[in-house]
């Protein structure tokens, strides 16, 4: 098998949940036991449907995986951390990216914009969460009008309009909940780091 970068990997120490180019940071018998661990992960959630999933039940899952991670690492702390900061990096940044393509019609939508990538980018997918308290948080007071004059004069003085932090965060929670489960799917599927 080739990784991204056309190095050989070894199909003995192949373990999907670790994105190719990864692979090289872990011992075999670390992957081994992570690749055990996410199987019967994957196992467990396929039998457990995604509707009326929220943004807490995702992360419950996801969370799942974490601790399943740190059971079949337990001796070795190093690997554990090491793998779930390497799920955790790649499914943030994934998250960031969908979060990069939603649209920005009007303040609402460039304010829940703003605040699902403050939410994402500080987001410890390894820890238990209220989600809706942290997405309310992660809600500016403000935000800037794109369309405001360029350079220096209009940075210094561009129009900013108020947030209605309640209605942007309950629409932050629903659109959040959307790019989890699109994360949550694609750790179920056989590759999950794959660009399709």
């Amino acid at each position: 098998m080739v990784d991204q970068d056309g190095e050989q990997v070894s199909m003995a120490v192949w373990c999907t949940l670790i994105p190719p180019k990864e692979l090289g940071r872990f011992d075999e018998e670390g992957l081994q036991a992570v690749n055990t661990a996410y199987e019967d992960w994957l196992t467990s959630m396929r039998k457990k449907s995604i509707i009326g999933a929220d943004t807490g039940i995702i992360l419950d899952r996801i969370r799942i995986l974490m601790i399943n991670v740190g059971i079949a690492c337990a001796l070795d702390r190093e690997l554990a951390e090491g793998v779930q900061d390497v799920i955790s990096e790649n499914l943030r940044t994934r998250a960031l990216d969908l979060v990069g393509k939603m649209d920005e019609k009007d303040s609402q939508s460039r304010a829940v914009k703003e605040t699902l990538t403050s939410f994402f980018t500080s987001l410890r997918f390894t820890r238990d969460i209220f989600p809706e308290e942290d997405i309310l948080k992660a809600a500016p007071d403000e935000v800037k009008d794109p369309a405001a004059r360029k350079g220096l004069l209009g940075k210094l003085f561009t129009p900013k309009s108020g947030v209605d932090k309640e209605s942007v965060s309950r629409r932050a929670v629903e659109e959040s909940s959307n790019i989890l489960k699109r994360l949550y799917m694609r750790l179920l599927s056989p590759d999950p780091w794959g660009t399709y």
